[in-house]
């Protein structure tokens, strides 16, 4: 689930701060007070360049102008140039000095630029300088919970609950950093009490969609969402389709669900990525035969591997008269040329746009008539669990590296060997609620009559020390960088003979090398799209908890799971 600010509280927020402004715009001199009235006119109707043009024409006749710095800043937040905005306000800070409104929109563009620690900072102070503000208390908590501190988050606004127990805005923001943790059923209860103060409230509507899908309510998340959707301003829109999109791609509706999750690439879905390719985007209507067409890697590495098995659709759509060009992970590059040698593959270029995500493709020729986001080829592609008949694998490991680790693993011992994998390293948000501690992987490592082989990347000294401390020794590849060198971990997963795991980049790898794969994972997720397996790799296998935090019992059915397997091969 995707982190969000009080849209509705926000909205609030922003009028009253127009209405001071306009307060000091009133009295400036001409022709800079005029010019800043216009701008707040345009700034109010959300005509956001205009605004900035008109600021900054002010700006052009008196450089020192703080009320003109502000509006300035306001809209280009508006336009999502958030590090032009934070500028513009640290300008206007250094001409006025502290108050709550500068401070505070400070600290929420340094938290939506990846700056937490900064944000609480910014934010604590906003908040002394105006204690009784809902809106400053949810956005501290906002800013506490993006940097993991969700115990100080939660007592943060408790104690402004317990100032103001009928404000919507803190029943909201307390439900959702509790719904970031993992905590569905008592975020519910916060979000029903937020629309009991306000039904008239749109985020907690959707927030409650959300718990809903956590809870696997899915016909109550779709409801949610949709009643959101209907009484959302534009701005709103993105996010909430993107949540239903969740919703519908979780319930095997994949041809609604996959239209809503084109939500994650419009400019009002928090942190969507800029693609700057010189050529036509391209729909799923147009006809590819005989077509030259770029596609381009988006999100993580796990995303584009998981995703690229549609690549061999996509070839047989271009046919022998058109021509793929592929931007893809630079780690990805030497392993994707050899599972698809009818594309062209190069790196794609990643950069920060305004504190978003840039991806350009420089090696991709300039004889490119259409462009695609990876993902976005789902919609022609993936339309029903049908159209995810496919071979066991799309990935082709180097055959010299798959032979030597072959053998490697032979000489450890005739046990067959199973490549285990349980935690990402990316943390943020909700998503450390996905994935088992590995204090509960204790009934899988005790299963006898296996080999296990280390299949996770990053710093995992201190997971194995505690294997070893249960008495299992995890097998793990001398002077094999598991994080860098993609073509190494390909070819060590393809030389086990099943692999556990977590849904990752490491387990996607495997099973796109066609390795039997069985995953554990939390309740509603998305990419097992309604299956009982997990469809994007033939011959997967998968164990899903009940609740969030719930493990004993996924772990206890793997380990049951794994013993049967293992006596089979005897």
């Amino acid at each position: 689930m995707p982190e969000h600010a009080s849209a509705n509280d926000a909205a609030s927020a922003w009028r009253a701060r127009a209405q001071r402004l306009q307060a000091a715009v009133a009295a400036l001199a001409a022709p800079v007070g005029p010019l800043l009235t216009q701008a707040l006119n345009a700034l109010a109707s959300g005509e956001h360049a205009q605004a900035v043009e008109q600021a900054r024409a002010a700006l052009a006749i008196d450089p020192r102008c703080g009320p003109a710095w502000r509006i300035a800043a306001l809209a280009l937040e508006g336009q999502g140039e958030l590090v032009q905005a934070l500028e513009a306000h640290q300008s206007s800070l250094a001409l006025e000095g502290e108050s709550a409104d500068l401070l505070e929109d400070l600290g929420r563009l340094s938290l939506d630029l990846g700056m937490a620690d900064v944000a609480v900072q910014l934010l604590a102070r906003a908040l002394a300088a105006d204690p009784a503000s809902p809106h400053l208390t949810a956005q501290l908590a906002r800013a506490l919970a993006g940097g993991h501190d969700y115990s100080q988050a939660i007592e943060v606004l408790r104690a402004a609950i317990a100032a103001d127990v009928e404000n919507a805005f803190l029943w909201n923001a307390l439900g959702a950093v509790l719904l970031q943790q993992g905590d569905a059923a008592n975020a519910l209860t916060f979000f029903e009490q937020a629309l009991s103060l306000a039904p008239d409230l749109i985020e907690p509507l959707y927030n409650r969609a959300g718990a809903k899908l956590d809870l696997d309510d899915l016909a109550g998340a779709l409801a949610d969402c949709d009643a959101a959707l209907e009484h959302a301003a534009p701005q709103q829109t993105a996010p909430i389709r993107f949540v239903r999109s969740l919703v519908r791609l979780t319930q095997g509706e994949l041809a609604g669900g996959w239209a809503d999750y084109e939500a994650r690439l419009e400019p009002d879905f928090a942190k969507a990525p800029v693609f700057r390719i010189d050529a036509s985007r391209w729909t799923p209507d147009d006809d590819l035969a005989n077509r030259r067409l770029l596609v381009v890697g988006e999100q993580g590495l796990g995303d584009e591997i998981m995703f690229a098995g549609m690549i061999p659709d996509v070839l047989a759509a271009l046919g022998p008269g058109g021509r793929l060009s592929l931007a893809v992970e630079p780690r990805l590059v030497a392993l994707f040329a050899r599972s698809f040698p009818g594309a062209a593959v190069s790196a794609h270029a990643t950069g920060k746009a305004d504190g978003r995500p840039l991806r350009t493709a420089p090696g991709a020729g300039s004889e490119i008539e259409l462009w695609a986001p990876m993902a976005s080829l789902a919609r022609r592609f993936r339309p029903d669990l049908a159209s995810f008949a496919a071979p066991a694998g799309y990935l082709t490991p180097d055959p010299a590296r798959l032979a030597y680790w072959r053998a490697a693993l032979s000489q450890t011992d005739d046990r067959p060997k199973v490549g285990l994998v349980w935690k990402s390293l990316q943390t943020g948000g909700d998503r450390r609620k996905q994935y088992a501690p590995f204090e509960a992987w204790a009934p899988v490592l005790r299963t006898p009559g296996v080999r296990f082989v280390n299949l996770q990347y990053g710093d995992c000294e201190a997971e194995l020390a505690q294997a070893r401390a249960l008495g299992v020794d995890i097998w793990t590849a001398p002077d094999l960088n598991l994080t860098r060198d993609i073509e190494g971990a390909a070819a060590l997963s393809a030389a086990t003979d099943l692999v556990l795991g977590v849904g990752n980049a490491s387990a996607n790898l495997a099973g796109a090398c066609g390795v039997p794969l069985w995953l554990s994972l939390p309740p509603a997720a998305w990419p097992r799209l309604g299956a009982p397996t997990y469809p994007w790799f033939a011959g997967s296998r998968v164990f899903v908890a009940e609740r969030f935090g719930e493990w004993e019992p996924v772990m206890a059915g793997m380990a049951g799971a794994l013993e049967h397997w293992s006596h089979q091969l005897i």
